[in-house]
């Protein structure tokens, strides 16, 4: 693949938010059909440190992941497929599909990526939702599900992380590592029925940085400052819901600090996006001491633990989801057989 420099970036991304709009990413597409075995470009080492690097930081990916899902409600398209399922457009709704999620999220990064593996059945079972929500979405009368949508999408699980990476806690990452964990993406976007060509991973760490900042500037920023009421109320099931994960989630915080991460910031972030009341300005102010702490490794492994903590209690013992939502509704499961655990 040629390289992209700032103008073939551009280049990228006027071709994925306009001939990537018009193009499906679902049963109707070659290559949502055709991308069900591991691309040739695969490569299990590579595959393995970028799971390895996930595990190095993940205190600070799951802040990405949740700065980055909400800025993916903020896209028109995307937030009228999901508004349209019907499956996050209330707290208890919002939760059950963010955590199944995030233990879908979770398979990508634990397990080896074999035919008839955790890893291979989980991809599996997304695309199927995908595909689904898309038929329905054109039955009703809508677009469906296109290669931009899917590749903006991918960009909430990467995105922020790659550009703003000292900003949410990463401050280490090298060269070699990053390239790993965008092999991740480039993989899985891959198998999610993304075309190379609208894949945001496929070049270089480099390349996609730019093409992520582009999309910041061109996409994200834009839609997040319109404050449409229907983005912000999704927003607020979507942080709310997942609470009883992390108690110290507050949505007006998370805001803006998505906000501020969006500015392009090259100092001190500056919470503008909406009022605060002290208890949210402290959350937000919170946010940033803990993002400069992980500079510290002993920090770092410390968020660390604690984030594998919970997510272990959230599988087995969601205590605050039972409080939150009753014992019925907390337990959420992914594949079949993990009912049977």
């Amino acid at each position: 693949m040629e390289t992209k420099t700032d103008s073939s970036a551009q280049t990228f991304v006027d071709s994925l938010l306009t001939e990537g709009a018009k193009i499906k990413c679902d049963e109707t597409s070659e290559s949502f059909t055709t991308h069900k075995d591991l691309p040739p470009f695969y490569d299990e080492e590579l595959f393995k440190k970028g799971q390895q690097f996930f595990y190095k930081h993940i205190f600070a990916f799951f802040v990405n992941k949740c700065l980055g899902l909400v800025a993916v409600l903020a896209v028109p398209s995307i937030l009228r497929i999901l508004m349209f399922t019907k499956m996050s457009n209330t707290c208890v709704t919002s939760y059950r599909r963010y955590m199944a999620t995030i233990f879908h999220m979770m398979v990508w990064y634990d397990s080896d990526f074999k035919p008839g593996s955790r890893l291979w059945r989980s991809i599996e079972a997304v695309r199927d939702k995908h595909n689904s929500a898309s038929r329905r979405g054109c039955t009703a009368g809508l677009v469906g599900i296109t290669q931009k949508d899917m590749a903006l999408t991918q960009f909430g699980f990467m995105g922020i992380a790659l550009t703003r990476s000292k900003y949410i806690g990463i401050h280490e990452g090298t060269e070699e590592e990053w390239r790993a964990f965008l092999h991740v993406w480039r993989v899985v976007g891959y198998l999610m029925g993304i075309e190379d060509r609208f894949n945001l991973c496929s070049g270089t760490v480099e390349e996609t940085r730019q093409i992520c900042d582009l999309l910041i500037d061109q996409v994200f920023r834009p839609h997040v400052e319109q404050k449409d009421k229907d983005f912000l109320a999704m927003s607020s099931y979507m942080v709310n819901g997942l609470w009883s994960m992390s108690p110290m989630l507050k949505f007006e915080s998370i805001m803006c600090y998505l906000h501020a991460l969006l500015q392009t910031p090259n100092g001190a972030l500056k919470p503008t996006y909406m009022p605060l009341n002290f208890s949210q300005y402290f959350s937000f102010r919170l946010g940033v001491a803990v993002a400069h702490s992980l500079r510290w490794s002993w920090w770092r492994i410390y968020h660390n633990y604690t984030k594998i903590v919970s997510l272990w209690l959230m599988k087995v013992f969601p205590f605050l989801g039972y409080y939150q939502f009753g014992y019925a509704n907390s337990h959420v499961y992914i594949l079949d057989d993990d009912r049977d655990k």
